[in-house]
C-alpha cells in the first residue's frame, strides 16, 4: 500500500480514531450552532425577541470547531495549500520533493508546538481567574475550556505533522511515496 504524507492510513489506529472522534465532536458543534443561529433568527424577526448572547458564542465556537477538526484535516491530507510546485518535484525529481515536503511538516509541527507553549499559560490563568467572555449579566462564556481546545487540537496537530514527516524521510530516502510504518 503506498500513500502520500499526509493521507491517513486505511489502517485504524489509536490516534486515528481520536482525531476522527475530535472531528466528529466539531461537526455535531457546527449543527448546534446551525440551530441556534435559526432559533435566534426565527426569535428575532418572528417574535421581536432575540437569544441573549448569539453572537458570543458563535465568535467563540469558531474557534472551538477550527482546532477541533484540524488534525482530521491534516491526516487526510485536507489542509489547504498548493501542491504546484511539491507536487511537480515529486513526480520529476522525487527526493527533493519529499524533501521540502519534509520541511513543510516539520515547520508545521514547530509552530503547533509554539501555539502549545504560548497557550498554555493562558489556559491555566484562564481557569485560575475564572476568566469569561461576553457582557456581564447578559452572557458570560468561561474562556478556559476553549484554550484547552486549542492546545489539544494543536498537540494533536504537531504529532501528526511528526507523522507525516517520518513518511517524508522515508519517502526522501526511498525517492518514491512509502506505505505508513
Amino acid at each position: 500500500m503506498f500513500e502520500q504524507p499526509g493521507e491517513a492510513s486505511t489502517r485504524a489506529s489509536a490516534f486515528g480514531r481520536l482525531t476522527a472522534i475530535m472531528a466528529a465532536v466539531g461537526t455535531g458543534w457546527i449543527l448546534v450552532t446551525m440551530a441556534l443561529i435559526c432559533a435566534d433568527v426565527i426569535g428575532r424577526f418572528g417574535f421581536n425577541s432575540p437569544i441573549l448572547g448569539v453572537p458570543e458564542m458563535l465568535q467563540f465556537s469558531i474557534v472551538g470547531i477550527v482546532f477541533l477538526q484540524l488534525p482530521q484535516t491534516l491526516r487526510m491530507g485536507g489542509l489547504t495549500r498548493s501542491d504546484v510546485l511539491i507536487g511537480t518535484l515529486q513526480r520529476r525529481i522525487p527526493k527533493l520533493g519529499y524533501a521540502m515536503q519534509l520541511v513543510y511538516d516539520l515547520v508545521g509541527a514547530v509552530l503547533s508546538v509554539i501555539v502549545v507553549i504560548t497557550t498554555w499559560p493562558l489556559m491555566l490563568r484562564a481557569f485560575a481567574n475564572s476568566e469569561f467572555y461576553g457582557s456581564t449579566g447578559v452572557v458570560q462564556i468561561p474562556t478556559g475550556p476553549l484554550k484547552g481546545i486549542i492546545i489539544a487540537g494543536c498537540v494533536m496537530m504537531a504529532i501528526q505533522f511528526l507523522i507525516n514527516a517520518w513518511q517524508d524521510i522515508r519517502a526522501t530516502m526511498a525517492g518514491r511515496p512509502v506505505g505508513t510504518p
